[in-house]
């Protein structure tokens, strides 16, 4: 049986409860029913407009029902989404419409000064549809601009235009570690693989509910998205952690059962002094991804939610995204570990030949499943080289024990190589986090004329709390090997990390190396 559309996730539910809350935001409840309506009436407007099949369309909008209505009308069009970040400049827009070809976006009114930047860059860009636009506004004479509101008040609806399950769905850009980021390709079939998978082991259903904190337009928020309304479900915009009693109160107000966010999502909130004032009791399940979390995080996690299930995930844009998890009974046996596969992939530790290595020894982790990119839009090279041998090649090291759970030790990219040693950053960070006092921690190698590099700490202190270099320095005397002992320990008021959440932790060693710092 061919894969179905990921759009046809929606339409099913639709179909079963129309009246049932899909979508909620400030007050304003969008039902399963009206969103697939008015995303069908975007399709249909989108295919009057000249989208066939397999056109990519550009989606630059922040956190709100439009957002959703516009991913699935671009699918239900036919068409690939390329979900880009709403603090987007010039620059970042010129290469990913570019690049990708785009012959339409979906844009809020706001981010227009920025297309009219480079619309003449754009070739084959045709269509603007902009959201909250008093009138149609001018991009020269090759793009035509519409208002969104328009196109989905009225008219007809096409809920389907065809696409395969093997057909492009999306196109998302890496924030990659070299060159321009990459455009990972992922077909309908890839995005249903892993959205039914994680509906299975979440065991999410109709009566779940998330406060939703990530941005939509990461793979991650995309993923949560998805699942949830594939489920049933209802997602909560619960707003952003940098404003943690909002999320909170919402949390409260909505009885949400489920919160998905990145390990400084529950740092920020594990701040909170006065967190017992929420009954935070309908959680029922917690999920982490995005980065690795330290085993202090996690315990600290456990305390402030008794209530919720928590599942330590690890993944990756190439596989729309998840790739393992690790079951809460597991949490207590297995702390540190980023568990087991999920159903339907299949993991494995190799060396540098490509064969399998021994339970605890390092290697690379590869991955196969039905999730796995289909490769990189325009990059024969990258492609061949991440897929090679029929698996999708992740770029991470790591180790898998007995037991066939996954342990994390860091991308190739991240290792430390100091006097002969290559040193993952991960175990060091673990160390340190676990000091009284510190909220967040990261490690990056900096330059040092005798080692080559030398391993460096930044940071982050709890409000209040008092640590000083000697108690870090101790803590890794005491824990580590010397060669890992921190060499350089600097306090930061953050660190520094993408919109999507994740750790940039080569912004670390450039900050140190342009202080004209040496460790």
């Amino acid at each position: 049986m061919s894969a179905p559309r990921l759009h046809a996730l929606l339409c099913e539910r639709a179909e079963r409860a129309p009246d049932r809350p899909a979508y909620v935001r400030r007050g304003e409840t969008t039902a399963y029913g009206e969103l697939a309506s008015r995303a069908a009436r975007l399709a249909h407007a989108l295919r009057e407009a000249g989208l066939r099949r397999g056109d990519r369309v550009g989606l630059v909008l922040d956190a709100r029902v439009e957002y959703l209505i516009a991913h699935y009308g671009v699918l239900m069009a036919g068409g690939a989404v390329v979900p880009l970040s709403p603090d987007t400049r010039p620059r970042v827009l010129r290469h990913a419409l570019s690049h990708s070809a785009a012959r339409a976006v979906v844009i809020g009114a706001g981010e227009l000064r920025h297309l009219a930047a480079v619309t003449a860059e754009l070739p084959a860009l045709g269509l603007a549809v902009v959201v909250d636009a008093r009138a149609g506004p001018a991009l020269g004479p090759s793009v035509r601009a519409v208002r969104f509101e328009e196109l989905v008040a009225a008219g007809s609806e096409l809920f389907d235009a065809g696409a395969a399950g093997e057909d492009l769905a999306s196109v998302t850009y890496t924030s990659g570690t070299t060159g321009p980021p990459k455009g990972v390709m992922l077909a309908h079939r890839n995005l249903v693989a892993n959205v039914r998978s994680i509906v299975d082991y979440l065991e999410l259903g109709p009566e779940d509910r998330v406060a939703m904190v990530l941005p939509y337009h990461y793979v991650y928020g995309s993923s949560v998205l998805h699942t949830h309304l594939a489920a049933g479900g209802a997602v909560v915009d619960a707003g952003t952690v940098a404003f943690p009693a909002a999320v909170l109160d919402s949390i409260e107000a909505h009885r949400c059962t489920g919160l998905s966010g990145v390990p400084s999502t529950f740092a920020r909130l594990a701040r909170v002094e006065d967190l017992g004032a929420w009954d935070l009791s309908s959680l029922r399940y917690v999920t982490q991804a995005g980065a690795a979390m330290t085993r202090a995080l996690t315990e600290t996690l456990r305390r402030m939610l008794p209530t919720a299930r928590i599942f330590v995930m690890y993944g990756q844009t190439e596989a729309a995204a998840r790739l393992s998890y690790l079951p809460p009974e597991a949490l207590d046996e297995k702390l540190g570990s980023v568990g087991i596969a999920i159903p339907g992939v299949e993991l494995s530790i190799v060396d540098a030949a490509g064969e399998p290595v021994p339970p605890g020894t390092v290697g690379e982790i590869v991955a196969r499943g039905d999730n796995v990119m289909l490769g990189y839009l325009g990059d024969p090279d990258a492609t061949a080289k991440a897929l090679r041998g029929g698996v999708l090649h992740t770029g991470d090291l790591g180790t898998m024990d007995e037991d066939g759970y996954l342990f994390v030790v860091g991308r190739e990219s991240e290792m430390i190589k100091s006097g002969g040693h290559r040193i993952g950053p991960h175990e060091i960070e673990e160390v340190i986090a676990a000091v009284p006092g510190v909220a967040e921690c990261a490690v990056a190698g900096v330059p040092d004329d005798l080692l080559g590099q030398a391993v460096a700490a930044f940071v982050v202190l709890e409000e209040g709390a008092r640590v000083d270099v000697r108690a870090i320095k101790k803590a890794c005397f005491e824990e580590l090997p010397r060669h890992k002992m921190p060499a350089r320990v600097a306090f930061v008021p953050a660190l520094p990390r993408s919109d999507r959440g994740k750790l940039l932790r080569k912004d670390l060693a450039a900050s140190f190396a342009k202080e004209g710092g040496r460790a």
